[in-house]
């Protein structure tokens, strides 16, 4: 497993998503590394890390690998930074070790169960269907056309950012993880909507909420239940921003996650 490490002080742990990678976070890290300890990992699978091709990629061998990388490393009194898988991914070691997590920042993702929502469950059925799998096999779909697909209207990525996205998974062979990953977002459904069910722990764990507000993925229903289920937490939604406030839009994220820290 692939991670980067920058600064010291409290740490501060960055947990991607998908089709992401540790590159993701380098304009919240060049920030926060000044005063904390940054650690961004790669999930195994992407990134730099090592990419097996016969492995399940479960999501929830995955999120044992996060906390396992926090174990191995001694840490203490953490902040989770989440964005997309990486909210599933992530918040259930807070949802284990509550006690040694001292802040959330959760930016568009979720942690819970799309049974009854049938926009999202037809979309996500199709993600795991057998023509989306070939098509993204021979063609790289996920990497290439999504985040250009899900990025708001303010601040587009550049060319410069979608081709460090996509990088890591140009080769078919290196996209087995990613590909894995986009399945169980159906075939998961159960293992996240359990997560959820455990909500509770988080409340009293001060969270900050940063939503791009124009993010087709992750649409501001998905803010509410946040707001719902964490009532304390402070909000910042961003209007013209899509699924990508880190990049999108970092000066405004890093202004405010430098304030909740």
């Amino acid at each position: 497993m692939h991670y980067i490490d920058e600064g010291t002080g409290a740490p501060v742990i960055f947990i991607h998503g998908v089709p992401g990678w540790s590159f993701h976070f380098r304009h919240l890290i060049g920030r926060v590394s000044t005063h904390r300890r940054c650690i961004a990992m790669d999930h195994l699978g992407f990134g730099l890390s090592d990419k097996p091709e016969r492995w399940d990629y479960h999501p929830e061998q995955l999120a044992a690998h996060v906390e396992g990388l926090m174990e191995g490393l001694g840490l203490k009194g953490v902040t989770l930074v989440v964005h997309d898988w990486g909210g599933p991914l992530g918040l259930r070691y807070a949802l284990r070790k509550p006690g040694n997590v001292t802040g959330l920042v959760i930016m568009n993702t979720w942690l819970w169960s799309a049974k009854g929502d049938l926009r999202t469950r037809s979309t996500t059925r199709i993600l795991a269907s057998r023509l989306y799998r070939t098509l993204d096999a021979h063609f790289a779909v996920t990497a290439r056309a999504f985040p250009r697909m899900v990025s708001g209207g303010h601040a587009r990525l550049s060319r410069t950012a979608r081709t460090h996205f996509a990088g890591p998974f140009l080769e078919a062979r290196d996209r087995s993880g990613l590909l894995a990953l986009v399945r169980h977002t159906h075939t998961a459904d159960d293992w996240v909507g359990g997560l959820w069910r455990m909500r509770e722990e988080l409340c009293d764990i001060p969270a900050l909420i940063i939503w791009g507000m124009r993010d087709p993925a992750f649409p501001p229903r998905y803010l509410e239940r946040w707001r719902a289920a964490l009532p304390l937490a402070r909000c910042v939604t961003l209007d013209e921003v899509g699924h990508y406030p880190f990049e999108e839009f970092p000066e405004a994220t890093g202004e405010a996650i430098d304030a909740f820290l």
